[in-house]
């Protein structure tokens, strides 16, 4: 097996963009490079996840999931920060998912690179039309993909992650990287690969 050279990869797009398959492609393909090699984070699958226990902290952010809110920062960082200083062991690829989701976010992520001392870091922006993500979206059946919710999320897509795709930019420690999510999931890993400088699956 070929090994990789240490990767931070943070995808970052609207709900509906595919970005929880793409991790987990890009989890198996460096998983077959070596071994149990990758630590991931997902923003809203541990969100959710935190959600279902007992307490009245998790009592407050059920109704603003299933309303597609955002999560006060603090909750959504601390999941982060518990996820990095449970699991870093220093030769990891780091996957993050949906995190940073807003600019407030940002320091805390940029904090935690520079801890770690992770230099290779590339942020992947799954790009999608608002008529693809409203289908998708319609059609997962989750119970906070009401109508409701779907447009609450699409909106807040165009105006905090907006403003989170400027930060990347516009830092000079994070290669940002525009890839089209109304293809295939076959194309967009693909892509994601190439962007990555991985080759083809």
């Amino acid at each position: 097996m070929t090994h990789v050279e240490q990767l931070t990869v943070i995808f970052l797009g609207p709900q509906g963009s595919g970005k929880g398959t793409q991790v987990q492609l890009l989890k198996e393909y460096l998983n077959e490079k070596d071994p149990g090699s990758v630590l991931y984070f997902t923003a809203g699958t541990n969100l959710r996840s935190f959600a279902v226990g007992e307490g009245y902290t998790q009592e407050r952010i059920r109704p603003l999931i299933a309303g597609g809110k955002l999560i006060p920062t603090f909750i959504t960082t601390s999941l982060f920060s518990a996820r990095l200083i449970g699991g870093m062991h220093g030769e990891e690829h780091i996957i993050l998912d949906g995190f940073p989701r807003t600019v407030d976010q940002t320091p805390d992520l940029h904090s935690a690179m520079q801890f770690y001392d992770r230099k290779n870091i590339a942020v992947l922006h799954i790009g999608l039309s608002d008529d693809v993500a409203r289908q998708r979206l319609a059609g997962r059946g989750r119970e906070d993909d009401t109508k409701e919710g779907i447009e609450e999320r699409l909106r807040w897509s165009h105006e905090e992650a907006a403003a989170v795709n400027e930060w990347f930019k516009a830092h000079p420690d994070y290669r940002y990287i525009e890839i089209n999510g109304d293809q295939t999931i076959q194309q967009v890993h693909t892509d994601v690969l190439k962007a990555l400088n991985l080759g083809r699956a």
